[in-house]
């Protein structure tokens, strides 16, 4: 039985998954798909637009087998501890042979030689790095410097390397740049750096990223370029999730015009539409914003240190806060007049996100001491992964959530805390999406079920 893992967020399910996922099963003749997903908030510090049931049946009825809900506090965390945290949930699960993510670069050779070098934090690197971030660098913009500088100096590296990479030499430096600047590069050189800090016996595997980039907010016509396999002659509408995000904040100013809907139906796969298409129209969608008057009361209700318990807040950032904090309006203005030259507007959401949510520094050293990953908790599989299953319990090191309250009952100490804030983060954001369908809120987190498909 051969299973391959991958690390998603599904912020919405689209044809570039789907791509992946077809693409992958193509290429490693995989049995199963197992996906570690982001629960209700993701990675750019933001909540998902639509719930984490919803993109689970998105996924389910899309290829994945299996979806196992990433928790929170990693969810919202650094490439690095997202990275970490999913190569992390993989491992404990003691039965995935390989790990699938997708990438702008198609050269794995390379991405593993940039790794390997993160990983092992040469002494030149590490002055490099701490020279560019005293100049007020970005924490990307600084690491991609002192990369740079490090491969000038020592492209001997590369001659031991095999022929498959020897071209590497020859970079050039605008392109070393471009390829440390794309967030799915970037992401793709962390879970290989996770693979190697963990002494990972998994295989990375890279599916270079089809269709529009990450960060492309227009929603592209067919190309005609061959989309799932080479056998299929099929010609796919690319979108990226920014993009449907986008479409779907234009189809909420403009009188919810069916023009926006169209185009997000020709770029995601039909079953993951319907599902997509129910939650928008019942206005069962969020973004930052209707999380603002929360966000407000809490920066209202901190003092300095207060804020300095809060996860990567720095004694800068929580004086900015501080300072500006009769200036707030929203979410997404106070994360824009809160960002500076070297904290980016991602880390910024990041942070307030945390604030949110009552994430501090000594939570996310308490979970790291704790090995990332104390328990597993099922979101979704499909109904014929039986012998996945019975693989899994088989195999698991750390307990497997199947009934939510009869975890929080038997956990205790470390298990126990995080379930609770992965608890308390679903119950906000269904508090939220409830006060906005003008629903009661009714279904706290304990009564959800396992979806089966």
């Amino acid at each position: 039985m051969k299973v391959i893992g991958i690390i998603a967020e599904y912020n919405p399910f689209h044809n570039g998954h789907a791509y992946q996922i077809a693409r992958l099963k193509q290429k490693t003749n995989a049995d199963f798909v197992i996906v570690a997903m982001s629960g209700d908030f993701v990675q750019r510090g933001a909540p998902a637009i639509v719930d984490k049931y919803c993109r689970t049946k998105m996924a389910l009825s899309c290829g994945v087998d299996l979806v196992i809900e990433l928790p929170t506090v990693w969810s919202i965390s650094s490439a690095e501890d997202f990275a970490m945290a999913g190569v992390t949930l993989f491992d404990k699960m003691n039965c995935i042979d390989g790990i699938c993510f997708g990438a702008e670069s198609d050269n794995l050779p390379l991405l593993k030689i940039i790794a390997d070098i993160l990983a092992e934090e040469p002494d030149t690197y590490k002055s490099a790095l701490a020279y560019y971030l005293k100049k007020g660098m970005t924490f990307p913009s600084a690491r991609a410097a002192a990369l740079t500088d490090y491969f000038k100096n020592n492209l001997q590296i590369f001659y031991s390397c095999t022929e498959e990479i020897s071209s590497i030499v020859n970079y050039s430096i605008e392109s070393l740049i471009s390829t440390l600047s794309t967030p799915n590069n970037i992401l793709a050189i962390e879970y290989l750096k996770a693979l190697k800090r963990r002494n990972s016996v998994m295989t990375p595997i890279l599916i270079p990223r089809a269709g529009s980039g990450y960060h492309d907010t227009a929603i592209h016509a067919p190309s005609g370029k061959l989309y799932f396999s080479e056998d299929e002659q099929h010609s796919q509408p690319t979108a990226s999730a920014s993009a449907i995000r986008t479409a779907i904040s234009d189809f909420m100013t403009a009188d919810k015009s069916p023009v926006s809907l169209c185009e997000i139906a020709i770029s995601m796969p039909e079953p993951a539409f319907t599902l997509f298409q129910n939650e928008i129209l019942s206005g069962s969608f969020l973004n930052a914003d209707d999380f603002s008057s929360i966000l407000g009361y809490r920066i209202l209700s901190c003092n300095k240190e207060d804020l300095l318990d809060i996860s990567d807040m720095t004694p800068e950032i929580a004086n900015r806060i501080l300072k500006n904090k009769y200036q707030f309006s929203s979410f997404t203005q106070f994360s824009e007049k809160n960002k500076s030259r070297d904290i980016t507007y991602t880390r910024m959401s990041r942070i307030l996100m945390h604030l949110l949510l009552r994430i501090t520094d000594a939570d996310v050293k308490r979970y790291k001491e704790a090995d990332y990953i104390p328990y597993l908790r099922i979101l979704g599989f499909r109904k014929d992964s039986a012998d996945l299953l019975s693989v899994l319990k088989k195999n698991v090191t750390v307990p497997v959530i199947s009934k939510l309250s009869k975890s929080l009952h038997t956990f205790d100490g470390t298990a126990k805390y995080m379930l609770e804030e992965d608890i308390f983060a679903a119950e906000l954001y269904e508090q939220q999406k409830a006060g906005k369908t003008k629903d009661c809120f009714s279904c706290p987190e304990c009564s959800k079920q396992i979806i089966r498909i």
